[in-house]
């Protein structure tokens, strides 16, 4: 397939990808095709044979043409009406950085998968990881060699930070400007299938964290080749896509919905996790998310295989997982970050890790109740709602660490640094078993000592103030001074996670036997928001956790609480036998818990 042969205007959208960039051809020739609806003329310069070529002007504001004498692995820039050389919007891998030549980019790949399916979403339990950080090389392919730790861990689904080419030598990958280029310093676009490819062989679905909402600050040449980046809408992070422009708008969604299918089809992901889903800006009649879910659909019915949209919201939104065809936005699950921060404001009352304020206990009593604290839409108020019924939440992903929690504390300090293991170890028990889907961050189950700081490589000096003054601004209740900053390079290599022998092995003992007793219920049709009876005691830190169906019960008793408390230990009611203590040396009674502890009973 080739762009001269098709109409890039009107090809389905689930097939756009397949002519965007430069692509190789039989016979030593390539087909190049680029978005460009404002330029007149478009050049592609060869940088190995040093030549330049025009392409053609088609309809829609496409550019393209095929060449002779070219092949994989040739570089190539474009120039548009006669301007500097730019790297290719759609560029499958920029090898030398974001500013270099693109390259062309063979897709075949021999793939072992093929009979490999995405588990059901009510068995995911998911493993959040930044690939750089992952492992001591920070590649693909070193990140392959610590696959057998997650299965024996229990998780199934491990959530990839984003990998799209940013600036510089690390980044955690919210600044990606090369959409359909896996970061070169991770490696080539078939290390990173090899990893995808070798998870699915262990039964480990793969997620990709996807940015939609802006551009990196550096390396952002979008704009230099059309109308790709919105002139009335801005984020605090950067550039806003152009999604609801009235003259360019369709064929900029178009660009934006073939990267999401071009990740599912040539990468064979299972899913994407769509970043800060409330600040895509878009005012038009239908919201690009629809568009992008509808896509999904439509591919997945073409391939027979499930494409996974995960929509990360800051508040909980009742029409994101929705179909589209009711008004919804078509989403497969949503991260709910309310169950994280209303814990933590138990275990750490005036202390905020969010923009939001959490009231201690209530909150987290309204969680489990209800599923949420805040809520809103893509397009109304978003913030406390009056209390209604409970939602839905088996699509919601709960977890009491992630990326920007830890990432976004001055120092980078995990959950068990600035409580303790036994808080850790309590609070796990409450995600693991709840109705939700539980999401764990690297490290975390194995209380890893490393900090997890934000860290940017940006080569420009303004740049890089920018960022520390916007880390200031973005959350001003935080001291700072200490701590590695954010553009050095210590942030980035202190935030390797290191072996898991090097932190508590009791810890990772405690979340394998939380998983697979969560595997346990759910084969039984146990763990459901249908099945599960809340009771707590908001002064005592008491929060229980009932199930019943068909005739088994299982009870989650969590004392959570600050350190600082008074009350060393109280009593509840209990049923069953006693198969979880996260304190088991404790020596208290059974229908007693101390402060921060965990007990499960099984009848």
């Amino acid at each position: 397939m080739n762009a001269v042969d098709m109409d890039p205007a009107s090809i389905a959208p689930t097939e756009l990808h397949r002519i965007l960039g430069g692509r190789p051809l039989s016979g030593d020739r390539a087909s190049f095709c680029v978005w460009s609806p404002t330029s007149d003329r478009v050049d592609v310069h060869l940088v190995g044979s040093k030549r330049t070529v025009p392409l053609a002007k088609t309809d829609g504001g496409y550019h393209a043409c095929v060449i002779d004498g070219v092949k994989a692995g040739d570089g190539y820039f474009y120039r548009f009406d006669g301007g500097p050389d730019r790297p290719d919007p759609a560029s499958r891998y920029q090898p030398n950085g974001v500013h270099q030549a693109s390259v062309v980019v063979c897709d075949s790949f021999d793939w072992t998968d093929k009979e490999w399916r995405i588990p059901p979403r009510e068995d995911w339990v998911i493993y959040e990881l930044h690939v750089g950080a992952f492992t001591g090389a920070g590649t693909f392919v070193s990140a392959i060699d610590r696959l057998d730790e997650l299965v024996q861990l229990g998780v199934n689904v491990i959530e990839l930070m984003p990998v799209a080419d940013s600036a510089g030598r690390w980044n955690w990958g919210y600044d990606g400007v090369c959409l359909f280029a896996p970061n070169r310093n991770y490696g080539s676009p078939d290390d990173f299938r090899r990893l995808v490819d070798a998870a699915h062989m262990k039964g480990l679905a793969v997620v990709l964290d996807v940015v939609y909402n802006h551009l990196g600050p550096e390396g952002n040449y979008l704009g230099e080749s059309g109308p790709y980046l919105s002139a009335k809408h801005h984020t605090v992070w950067g550039s806003a896509p152009n999604f609801d422009d009235p003259v360019h708008g369709e064929q900029l969604r178009r660009f934006f919905i073939a990267n999401v299918i071009y990740w599912f089809d040539e990468f064979h992901l299972d899913g994407l996790r769509v970043d800060a889903i409330h600040c895509m800006t878009d005012t038009s009649d239908r919201h690009i998310v629809r568009d992008m879910s509808d896509a999904v659909a439509e591919w997945s019915s073409q391939t027979g295989r499930a494409g996974v949209l995960i929509a990360e919201s800051n508040v909980h939104d009742d029409q994101m997982l929705v179909p589209t065809a009711d008004g919804g936005c078509g989403f497969d699950a949503q991260w709910s970050d309310d169950f994280l921060h209303s814990l933590f404001a138990v275990v750490r009352p005036g202390e905020q890790l969010s923009s939001r304020s959490y009231e201690p206990g209530m909150d987290l009593d309204q969680v489990l109740r209800m599923g949420y604290v805040y809520a809103g839409t893509l397009v109304d108020q978003r913030g406390r709602r009056p209390l209604g019924d409970r939602v839905d939440t088996s699509g919601l992903i709960y977890n009491i660490q992630n990326h920007d929690f830890i990432g976004n504390h001055p120092l980078g300090q995990r959950l068990h640094q600035l409580t303790s293991l036994e808080t850790q170890a309590a609070a796990a028990t409450l995600l693991m078993l709840s109705p939700g889907i539980p999401m764990i961050f690297m490290g975390e189950e194995f209380a890893c000592e490393q900090p997890f700081g934000f860290f940017v490589d940006f080569g420009d000096e303004a740049t890089r103030q920018a960022v520390v003054e916007g880390r200031k601004r973005e959350y001003p209740q935080h001291d700072w001074s200490g701590g590695a900053s954010p553009i050095d390079a210590a942030a980035f290599f202190q935030s390797k996670i290191g072996p898991a022998a090097a932190g508590t092995a009791t810890m990772r003992q405690w979340y394998q036997t939380l998983i697979a007793t969560r595997r346990d219920w759910c084969g039984r049709g146990l763990i459901s928001g249908d099945n599960v009876e809340i009771q707590t005691n908001v002064d005592a830190g008491l929060f229980l956790m009932r199930y019943r169906y068909q005739g088994n019960v299982g009870t989650v008793a969590v004392r959570l609480s600050d350190e600082r408390s008074k009350s060393d230990k109280i009593e509840f009611e209990w049923e069953g036998k006693l198969i979880l203590d996260s304190r088991e040396e404790s020596g208290v009674n059974e229908n007693e818990l101390l402060r921060n502890h965990a007990k499960v009973f099984w009848t």
